[in-house]
């Protein structure tokens, strides 16, 4: 067997070191570190913000990116908006709670057209799904003996 894709194995976690010790091919069970993480993909969210900073209350639209997509848990965001009141974009940074198919959040944010921070409230709908989905239990590789 080849040290390049045991090395490729190891890295990506396909391969644990006990196996790697054994130069017999069989199946290879995922590690265990990969195997407990639930599968949760970025959501997407559309919604309104109250943006205060500089003396100055605006309102906005604005679209967001979740690190997490699953319901009732707080995720970090990543989002643009666009400020009715300066007709401006602003870029942001900050947290949220995903509910039902909703969220609320805060955010610190820089305005582009007046180049400065400012401080966001925000609330809207974004894509989530339910919590309790884990990934499957790994699969042990088969025991061989020797005789």
């Amino acid at each position: 067997m080849s040290r390049l894709p045991l090395a490729l194995a190891l890295a990506l976690g396909f391969a644990t070191p006990a196996f790697a010790a054994d130069s017999t091919p069989g199946p290879v069970a995922p590690a265990a570190p990969f195997a407990a993480k639930t599968k949760s993909r970025p959501a997407i969210g559309l919604g309104l913000t109250v943006a205060f900073g500089s003396g100055r209350v605006e309102t906005g639209i604005g679209l967001r990116v979740f690190s997490g997509n699953r319901r009732n848990r707080a995720v970090g965001s990543l989002s643009l908006d666009y400020m009715f009141n300066s007709q401006s974009l602003r870029a942001g940074v900050g947290v949220a709670y995903l509910g039902n198919n909703i969220f609320g959040g805060a955010d610190v944010g820089y305005n582009f057209t007046h180049r400065d921070i400012d401080f966001g409230l925000n609330l809207g709908g974004a894509n989530t799904r339910r919590g309790n989905v884990q990934a499957p239990a790994p699969v042990a590789p088969p025991v061989t003996t020797a005789e």
